[in-house]
């Protein structure tokens, strides 16, 4: 691992207070590593994956994925956080040698979002180093 390494933020548009907030706290975090942070933005949670994709390249050790789907009338909710993190677990396969941690928060209520969202994306950069450090040991 090299100073030109990479580690991923994708984020959403939506709520973007909280995610500006949360993006900040990852920043925080994942830049004691000394690697290089890109962050990017998708327009939703469902685009997410194909982005990160898009942007993964041979210096990219990991991905922390940060979003946030609030339950709605519809059955909106659940198709977007179920596709969501089934292209990012599908991401995790296709890619094993890159980190992926899956920051989607899935709230029914933005009360539920405002007392998780900071110690859960702190919790997610914590496992993204960590994880990332344990895929670097020699086996």
């Amino acid at each position: 691992m090299t100073k030109n390494d990479e580690i991923l933020i994708i984020h959403t548009s939506w709520y973007k207070d909280f995610i500006n907030e949360m993006s900040d706290t990852a920043l925080e975090i994942l830049e004691s590593t000394n690697y290089k942070i890109k962050v990017h933005k998708a327009p939703g949670s469902l685009e997410i994956p194909a982005l990160a994709k898009a942007k993964i390249s041979s210096k990219t050790l990991g991905i922390l994925a940060i979003g946030i789907i609030i339950r709605g009338e519809t059955s909106h909710y659940d198709l977007v956080s179920t596709e969501t993190f089934r292209s990012l677990g599908q991401l995790a396969l296709d890619y094993p040698d890159v980190s992926v941690i899956n920051g989607v928060l899935c709230v029914d209520t933005k009360d539920q979002l405002e007392r998780r969202y900071i110690s859960t994306t702190t919790n997610n950069a914590n496992a993204l180093v960590a994880l990332i450090n344990e895929k670097s040991c020699e086996t």
